[in-house]
């Protein structure tokens, strides 16, 4: 029950406080095995408060990762660990676990125009620099940004809508 109900939360909080798809499956498992070696959970009812006493297991381990990693591209402290934690809560209250947020960007992406998309996949799907996308659509890399920067706050601005839309 633990984890069905928290697996999916914990891998996007882990991956929103700046940990790759393999680091962030990884701290989740461990996660989990540090629940049964450890102190029991909150109360079973009392979902929000179990949500939040694994994220702060998880967000230990990931800080301990970091502290071991020498090469880790991402430098941050306990503070901003923890200030990350109070926009997590204030963004997805309740307990709710962002399953609405992802499904609210999937639909907004797939009503994007074709080339949004196609630059949506460039730049977070095959990780393409400016300089590539800019090559591969004709544009400059100023272009890019700026074309970019109007995806997202379009994208921005559907899943706001699509959430206020389902009472979230």
């Amino acid at each position: 029950m633990l984890v069905t109900e928290h697996q999916a939360e914990l891998y996007r909080y882990v991956k929103y406080l700046g940990a790759d798809h393999a680091l962030a499956e990884d701290l989740v498992q461990e996660t989990f095995l540090a629940t049964l070696k450890g102190a029991w959970p909150p109360s079973l009812s009392d979902v929000p408060r179990r949500g939040a006493w694994l994220r702060g297991i998880a967000r230990h381990l990931l800080l301990r990762h970091w502290e071991r990693e020498v090469r880790s591209p991402v430098r941050l402290d306990s503070r901003a660990l923890e200030r990350a934690e109070q926009v997590w809560t204030g963004t997805f209250p309740g307990g709710e676990d962002g399953t609405l947020h992802v499904e609210a960007l999937r639909v907004c992406v797939e009503q994007m125009p074709e080339r949004s998309r196609e630059m949506l996949d460039f730049r977070y799907s095959q990780r393409k620099s400016r300089s590539e996308m800019a090559a591969a659509f004709s544009m400059s890399e100023h272009g890019v940004k700026s074309a970019l920067q109007r995806i997202r706050a379009r994208l921005w601005e559907c899943v706001q809508a699509r959430l206020k839309l389902e009472g979230a």
